[in-house]
């Protein structure tokens, strides 16, 4: 136990004791309070100096102990019992605003006669501002519990005494340094499998875009973890200790103490700037601690960028280091009778126990080519998890052989290419060839985009461990197992002869991110450039090319543009030079897509996805030109009349009907789409009626709406779907010549799933019919709170209008930040301009939309005049704002 008076910048220990009267309860707290405050403002000016983390953390610790120990003594909470230290308390390592674990021993005959005291003492730690978790047991009562609680046991081997009866302490240590007391081998075992379910729970990546500075993959417990493997078998507290049992080499323990010091400043600032305990690094916080440790913006990044792109590589290093000290751990210094055979690759490679190893120490410096041959047989063998300790150690020191010359040796480009051309059973030869830097050796471009985030909600995590994501889902189409998962994209990697131009252009479509400029162009001439070097045919490198440089288009079709329409696959058409180029850009989009955020993929996108794909695919095999809009009018038609005549009705009523809403509506809906809008007509239903069912991707819910032509109907239709609390996908909207609205929006529920519970559906059905029925009198609020975390993103609003010639409508292109209500809004300043909407495409991007209507005057006509579509800007600008 040090004293804060060691700390020269701390309040001094004696001051407390002259303030703190114990006849004066109110000047007592009052004291302790602001040596609390005081204490912390001191540790909070010797961060900003620069003083070392570790330091920081102990005398924040020794503060700590002062007020416990001197608190305890003016309650009298002596009697028969000892005040003990646990946890990362008892280790020294005391964040700001960390939990204070204690534990108070208690005699085996102790009665409950300072059970008051105890009480009282705890609620005045609560009064001052400490957060206290506490226990209070006998030394039995901790032997018993923490044998069957390893979080027990790993608390009490951090014991430290503060005060009190030290017998007490003493009797405690005996049982924990006791033999059996969680034998070594069985305490490892159990910490891994921990390690192991809190990995899972942050889906084994260490690169989310909002860390957990703590539990993260490679955060700070997997730091602790090894100090407590250590502590428990080596009976240090000392990872330095671990150079002399020879798991660590002294440069990779500097490694490990370097990256921990930085961790452990983040989260100090994280902890003083939302004053409270907090762990979570979320994007509200990440500007601030940038800012508070010294980052700048630059011409390329912002600070908070460069902040945690140093964040990654410091948590991958460390992730690293664990697993490297588990695995040493494990077959240097545990007895294990686990007999397992070893399985020979080859003359150079073996499998045990899940794991890859090199026969020869000097194998890389011998036969260099074997760097890149090793992760061909990961690439191969689902059953390799890992590489084994010794063989990943030499891998990493012999990274420093990938140079230029190693990259242009013939020998080596051919395995490399051999790699890259193997249908791959597993994503985690790519995964390993990251994290041991021989993926961003031998591609030196990939290596500047390790760890670089984007500070939006878009991108779920780092540009390079979402490339790897990426990977694993082009990888995973080529699993028979996951076929079913998505059919069209394990068909296409199927019959695909050599997958090169698609790794290829899953590694290089990112990477240009970063530098300023279009990523997509930049990427485009890396991988020409790369592929050329390694010597690819030319239209492989041309074919990867145009991959990266278009790996965008094929979403911003599918979402923003009418896919049903002709025209929109004839103008994409024409930009897809065969048929490989669409199968190998579909597959690449929909697992960019899915790589990108978890959040992002649902049903309906991959409806629209396939949607385009097969229309373009039968747009660039058709060998007659495509019909012309009479001729699209009239087999729509014939298609609907056919499917009537089937169930033996009279085509007359329904041949009436169709004539009765025009042409156009043949033109704008799909014939499905018709032929069941039309089955509700012809049973004449009251107006305003509303029909719900599942769109027939079986993607997303189509709500179809029959109303009588009236002003602002959008504006009502979404506020009420928003009122409903659903989420507008896209809308179609037709006006008859006699003023009937038809009207239909595909919609998702708030979790992106279409709707599934009839009694939802019918419960939605009655609001909009209700809601709809009176809408002179119903006041249609879309007010909603904006969430937190979008306060903390500037998206400036955009706004574009064009003039669609085919269609003689007015299109209307928005970028904005989202918000809760965003499209009611619009709806209601289109409403004050006037302006009827014939067609919406909603595009969300994390914190920003991007969506597209079709608009013209409430007379049809479209709107040109410069000075009203000024005034329409400002409408919907005021709107957005409000």
């Amino acid at each position: 136990m040090a004293s804060p008076d060691k700390y020269n910048y701390l309040p001094k220990a004696a001051e407390l004791l002259k303030s703190a009267d114990s006849r004066d309860p109110g000047a007592r707290l009052k004291s302790y309070k602001k040596y609390l405050q005081a204490g912390l403002d001191a540790l909070v000016k010797q961060f900003q100096k620069g003083t070392r983390i570790n330091q920081l953390l102990k005398a924040r610790s020794a503060l700590l102990d002062h007020i416990l120990i001197s608190s305890w003594q003016q309650f009298q909470v002596n009697g028969h019992s000892a005040l003990v230290a646990v946890g990362g308390y008892g280790r020294e390592e005391l964040q700001p605003y960390s939990d204070l674990d204690i534990l108070v021993l208690l005699n085996e005959d102790s009665s409950s006669e300072h059970t008051q005291e105890l009480e009282a003492w705890l609620a005045f730690l609560w009064d001052i501002g400490l957060e206290v978790g506490h226990s209070v047991r006998t030394v039995s009562q901790c032997e018993e519990l923490s044998r069957t609680e390893i979080s027990v046991a790993t608390n009490l081997i951090e014991s430290r005494f503060l005060c009190g009866e030290n017998v007490l302490f003493k009797d405690l240590l005996r049982v924990i340094k006791s033999d059996t007391f969680w034998p070594s081998e069985q305490f490892f075992q159990a910490k891994v499998s921990e390690q192991r379910v809190r990995h899972a729970k942050f889906k084994d990546t260490s690169f989310n875009l909002e860390p957990n500075i703590k539990s993260n993959p490679g955060g700070l417990r997997d730091l602790q973890v090894m100090q407590w493997i250590t502590l428990k078998h080596f009976k240090t507290s000392s990872l330095h200790d671990l150079i002399v049992h020879g798991i660590f080499t002294r440069r990779e323990y500097k490694s490990l103490i370097n990256h921990q010091q930085y961790l452990n400043r983040v989260r100090f600032a994280l902890h003083v700037l939302c004053d409270k305990r907090e762990d979570r690094l979320l994007f509200e916080h990440q500007k601030k601690v940038a800012e508070w440790l010294g980052y700048e913006d630059d011409s390329h990044k912002l600070a908070v960028e460069h902040m945690m792109q140093r964040y990654y590589r410091a948590v991958m290093s460390i992730r690293n280091l664990n697993e490297l000290f588990i695995q040493v751990f494990e077959q240097e210094h545990l007895q294990s009778d686990e007999r397992q055979k070893v399985i020979d690759l080859d003359d150079d490679f073996y499998i045990y126990k899940g794991r890859i190893g090199a026969n020869d120490p000097d194998l890389f410096y011998k036969k260099p080519h074997c760097l890149i041959k090793i992760f061909r047989h990961i690439s191969l063998h689902p059953e390799i998890q890992e590489i084994e300790a010794r063989t990943l150690r030499i891998i990493r020191s012999s990274q420093q052989i990938v140079n230029e010359q190693y990259r242009k040796d013939p020998i080596n480009i051919s395995f490399f290419k051999e790699f890259l051309s193997t249908k791959q059973l597993t994503s985690r030869g790519f995964a390993l060839m990251k994290r041991t830097n021989i993926l961003g050796s031998l591609i030196p471009l990939f290596a500047k985009i390790e760890g670089q985030m984007q500070f939006d909600l878009f991108h779920a995590y780092t540009v390079d461990e979402h490339t790897l994501f990426l990977l694993r889902h082009i990888i995973r189409y080529n699993r028979a197992e996951f076929q079913q998962e998505f059919p069209l994209c394990s068909k296409i990697m199927k019959t695909l002869v050599d997958p090169t131009p698609l790794y290829l252009a899953a590694i290089f479509h990112d990477i240009g991110k970063g530098r300023g400029g279009d990523h997509s162009e930049l990427g485009a001439v890396d991988a020409l450039d790369y592929a050329q070097s390694i010597g690819l045919e030319p239209h492989i490198c041309e074919l990867i090319s145009w991959l990266v440089k278009n790996h965008l288009i094929m979403s911003l079709v599918a979402q923003r543009k009418d896919i049903s329409d002709p025209d929109v696959i004839e103008t994409f058409g024409k930009q897809i030079p065969s048929i490989l180029h669409l199968e190998l850009l579909y597959v690449l989009t929909v697992s960019d897509i899915r790589a990108t955020n978890p959040t992002l993929w649902n049903s309906w996108k991959e409806s629209l996805l396939k949607e385009l794909f097969l229309a373009t695919k039968q747009y660039l095999t058709q060998s007659t030109p495509r019909a012309n809009q009479s001729e699209m009018v009239q087999d729509t038609r014939q298609q609907v009349l056919e499917q009537f005549g089937k169930v033996g009705d009279s085509i007359e009523p329904i041949r009436e009907l169709l004539d009765e809403l025009g042409d156009e509506y043949l033109l704008r809906y799909h014939p499905e789409q018709i032929i069941w809008q039309t089955e509700q007509l012809m049973s004449q239903p009251e107006l305003p009626y509303v029909a719900i069912k599942n769109h027939r991707s079986q993607a997303g819910t189509e709500v179809f709406i029959a109303i009588e032509d009236q002003s602002d109907l959008f504006a009502a239709i979404t506020a009420l779907l928003s009122q409903n609390h659903l989420n507008i996908q896209a809308a179609t909207l037709y006006t008859s010549p006699k003023g009937l609205c038809l009207d239909t929006f595909i919609v998702l529920d708030e979790q992106g799933h279409p709707l599934s519970y009839e009694r939802r559906i019918q419960e939605i059905q009655d609001n909009l019919i209700e809601g709809l029925s009176d809408l002179e009198h119903r006041k249609l609020d879309v007010s909603r709170a904006v969430p937190s975390r979008l306060k903390h993103f500037n998206v400036k609003t955009r706004i574009a209008f064009s003039y669609d010639e085919n269609s003689n409508l007015t299109t209307l292109e928005i970028t904005a930040l989202d918000r809760p209500a965003l499209l009611a809004k619009l709806g209601q300043a289109f409403m004050e301009c006037e302006l009827k909407v014939h067609s919406a495409k909603i595009v969300t991007l994390g914190e920003r939309v991007e969506d597209t209507f079709t608009l013209s005057r409430r007379d049809n006509q479209p709107l040109k005049d410069k000075t009203d579509l000024k005034q329409v800007k400002q409408t919907i600008l005021e709107a957005i704002a409000g």
